[in-house]
């Protein structure tokens, strides 16, 4: 269990890793990285216990999850140090058989529905773990997410707890549909729905801690690139990969 200051301090520990691992990769995504890595910390570092499962739905931010693994040294130094180059187990997108990683993602709408398996799977074995899935706000549009949460809130899987990173962006623009309708579509469906500031380590813990009777759905509302001031709310870090003339001006920026 860490306290807010450990916290913190391993987060500007990761967005400096995350600065110069996405410059020597050559790989997008880092503004979606930053804008969950306070949500993985927390729940790697204070919630996650045996007998739970997490799955990172939004697998476009694998980097931010290899480097908490790699931080809770479940990827070894080796297979960390192997990010970008050919033959390495850490892909731009999370590959099943890697440590740490219970299912490939990266095409968005499927994490809910494997996390409703895994979930009813624990209410018929009895198990007390949970499953927790991390969304992006953008995939909550996806069909296939709508259908999972039906079926969600139909089996009463209250060891569910799926956390939407609500940064407001979605690949070419900002979201489309907005989160006021999900949060009304998921409670229509008999879900409790919670919101709360994604970047606050107190709230993020209070919300994944507390028990309900319905599966629960967290809206975490984050900034995109958080963390790094040139890249809150720049959409083109959604693609773009630190130059390494610009590592040393990111890595300043970092927030003390």
């Amino acid at each position: 269990m860490k306290n807010i200051k450990d916290l913190k301090s391993i987060a500007n520990k990761l967005r400096r890793e995350l600065i110069i691992i996405h410059s020597k990769a050559h790989m997008s995504h880092i503004s979606s990285d930053l804008s969950c890595l306070d949500i993985l910390i927390t729940l790697y570092f204070n919630i996650l216990k045996k007998g739970d499962h997490f799955i990172l739905s939004k697998g476009h931010a694998a980097l931010a999850l290899y480097s908490v693994l790699h931080e809770k040294s479940i990827v070894s130094n080796s297979v960390y140090s192997s990010l970008g180059n050919n033959g390495s187990l850490l892909a731009e997108h999370p590959l099943y058989g890697m440590p740490g990683i219970e299912i490939a993602t990266g095409s968005l709408g499927h994490g809910l529905s494997v996390g409703a398996g895994m979930a009813l799977t624990q209410k018929l074995n009895k198990s007390k773990g949970k499953v927790y899935i991390l969304l992006s706000d953008g995939e909550c549009q996806e069909g296939s997410t709508l259908e999972a949460m039906n079926f969600c809130a139909r089996m009463g899987l209250n060891n569910l707890i799926a956390i939407v990173d609500n940064n407001g962006w979605q690949a070419f623009d900002q979201i489309l549909i907005s989160i006021k309708r999900i949060k009304r579509e998921f409670i229509s469906a008999g879900w409790e729905v919670i919101e709360i500031n994604g970047h606050d380590y107190n709230q993020i813990y209070n919300a994944l801690k507390t028990n309900s009777n319905k599966p629960k759905l967290i809206i975490a509302h984050t900034i995109l690139g958080k963390g790094v001031k040139s890249m809150e709310n720049n959409l083109g870090w959604h693609y773009w990969s630190p130059k390494s003339e610009d590592i040393e001006k990111f890595l300043e920026e970092v927030i003390k």
